[in-house]
């Protein structure tokens, strides 16, 4: 196990060399007062972040509750030293800057044997996938590459003045993310590439923007995340990274590594000791370094293709030291891009390493499900002593790291579920939805379903601009009138399906009354329920679709149903006999 080492600087890369990223950092003014605040294990952090708020002037941005406990937050000048003496905090470290490091069987695919073992089933037919869930920490990963069994994601690109988690999400707007998930789990469906987990479910998880950049406080939310889903989620991966050490993301990985996500990371592109760089330097985690391999044999005989390079060496740009634990391919890695950005690609990077390890985890972790920290390791040392040494590692550090071969099919023998090739065909997802309006805006409510899997994305039209990709957004019209409003949904096989309803919206009424309404089903028979404030009168009249249904008293509630035929209906509520109305308020079953 290698030791903790701490390092001052805090600036961290995304370690990926074949594209320019325009990597602009973001400006040190914006994260010179900002901090992570770590609380001690016993303290509440709903109950105290409120608090410490208000007693030290601090601007909360994040709060973290699985991974670790604390918060990020703005602190104002001079109230640094007091914050660190609180008796609640254990220790507060400065929020550092955070950015990316950088159906053909791939190159690196083949070099570890992949494509050999025969439980991978790797053939080009959808038939059969690894029963795995892997989060990818990253850019996002794009939800309309087909390729891709992308099941959903969270977005943890938030201002640490706004927002207290991750909001859902998770597209990936810089490429990063979707060629690091191609390489751990793309399908085995004849087109594009192939995976080293073929059809593995992969998470979205955002830490870093259309620029490859973000903060160490972002890093953590998704980490936090993770560890709040560990029971769904066994690996993940983080191909950023860069130097200077973070105790709290240290803490945060060791949480989530204690509830049994293992993690493979990037060691970094800058030909020097990964000790230096984090979260390459961790012991919790599997630190990969990159090969250079042109061909997906051994044997060192290949010719450059898309970066001059010698084949089996150590890539000219990997780190190297005590702190990686195993080599993997990462020169010219063809994977997954976003279909706007031509659907495949070819990356280099330790990036790219990471990756295949990943998917090696992913592999073992849908046999044995790991449950803590112990069934973590059990899983890096057994991906650590199934690699082989057929490579020339010239870094001259004096230690060979094993390179990763995944061939042994007794040991890499995962739990195989049927694909959308093979077994029962898929059945596509049912879309529906149903909605309320309050004035001008309307709040919608998907309840799409899919029979034999899950919906990972959501398209919503509102006949106005903007639309929509969350899965239960608002919209405010401009103006009254009644709108025509599709979704379209997209289950984790590609299938999809769509439905439009019609939604009205006025902004006249009002008089002082406030009403909502909940529409909901008891087995058949649908109500409402009539919520209303500032009536004045004894009693208030009732309406649904324009016709008073009946005068009760003002006790500020009243359940319409059970109703018989009709989707939706409009209701508002005014003081007896009088004009004096609430807003309208639509609702649909």
């Amino acid at each position: 196990m290698r030791p903790k080492v701490q390092y001052p600087a805090i600036f961290i890369l995304i370690f990926i060399l074949q594209i320019t990223l325009g990597t602009t950092p973001i400006q040190a003014a914006s994260t010179s007062q900002s901090y992570i605040i770590v609380f001690k294990d016993s303290i509440n952090v709903q109950a105290n972040v409120p608090d410490m708020a208000q007693a030290y002037g601090l601007q909360p941005g994040f709060t973290y509750q699985h991974a670790l406990k604390g918060m990020s937050a703005l602190v104002p000048a001079g109230r640094l030293n007091a914050l660190q003496h609180d008796p609640r905090v254990a220790y507060v470290v400065e929020d550092m800057l955070r950015t990316v490091d950088a159906q053909t069987t791939p190159t690196g695919i083949q070099r570890i044997f992949a494509d050999t073992n025969t439980n991978l089933d790797i053939d080009a037919t959808d038939d059969w996938r690894v029963d795995v869930d892997v989060a990818v920490i990253d850019t996002g990963v794009d939800f309309q590459q087909l390729d891709l069994n992308v099941v959903g994601g969270v977005n943890c690109i938030v201002s640490v003045k706004g927002g207290s988690g991750c909001s859902s999400g998770g597209d990936d707007d810089n490429s990063h993310g979707t060629h690091v998930a191609g390489t751990i789990g793309a399908i085995d469906n004849g087109s594009g590439v192939v995976g080293v987990a073929p059809g593995a479910r992969v998470w979205a998880v955002k830490v870093l923007n259309s620029q490859g950049s973000g903060l160490s406080s972002w890093v953590i939310a998704g980490i936090d995340w993770v560890a709040a889903n560990a029971t769904t989620i066994e690996v993940a991966n983080m191909s950023l990274g860069g130097s200077g050490y973070s105790q709290a993301e240290y803490d945060a990985i060791q949480g989530a590594v204690n509830a049994g996500v293992a993690f493979a990371v990037s060691a970094g592109n800058s030909d020097a000791n990964a000790s230096n760089f984090s979260p390459a330097a961790f012991n919790n985690v599997m630190t990969v370094s990159a090969l250079a391999d042109f061909n997906g044999v051994p044997g060192g005989l290949a010719g450059s293709t898309c970066r001059t390079d010698q084949d089996d060496t150590l890539a000219d740009f990997s780190n190297w030291g005590s702190a990686v634990d195993i080599a993997a391919p990462g020169v010219c890695i063809l994977s997954t891009l976003p279909v706007e950005g031509g659907g495949t690609g070819t990356y280099s990077g330790t990036s790219m390493a990471s990756p295949h390890v990943a998917g090696a985890l992913a592999i073992l972790a849908s046999r044995s499900n790991p449950n803590n920290s112990t069934d973590v390791f059990n899983l890096y040392n057994q991906v650590k002593s199934a690699g082989n040494l057929n490579y020339t590692d010239d870094s001259g550090d004096g230690i060979k790291e094993p390179l990763l071969d995944v061939s042994n099919s007794t040991l890499f023998n995962p739990v195989l579920i049927p694909g959308g090739g093979g077994g029962e065909p898929n059945q596509p997802p049912i879309a529906d939805f149903t909605f309320t309006t309050s004035g001008l805006t309307a709040n919608f409510t998907s309840t799409s379903s899919d029979l034999d899997g899950i919906i990972v994305s959501w398209s919503w039209n509102f006949s106005a601009k903007p639309s929509s990709t969350a899965q239960n957004p608002s919209h405010t019209y401009a103006a009254s009138g009644t709108y025509s409003v599709s979704l379209t949904v997209r289950d984790d096989d590609g299938a999809t399906s769509s439905v439009t309803k019609s939604v009205t919206v006025s902004s006249g009424g009002g008089g002082g009354i406030t009403l909502s309404v909940t529409a909901y089903r008891v087995s058949t028979a649908k109500y409402a329920d009539l919520v209303w404030s500032g009536a004045t009168s004894a009693n208030v009249d009732v309406y649904r679709n324009g016709s008073r249904i009946t005068t009760t008293a003002n006790d500020g509630a009243y359940t319409d149903g059970p109703l018989g035929k009709g989707t939706s209906a409009t209701y508002k509520v005014c003081q007896a006999g009088t004009s004096i109305c609430s807003n309208s308020v639509t609702v649909s079953w």
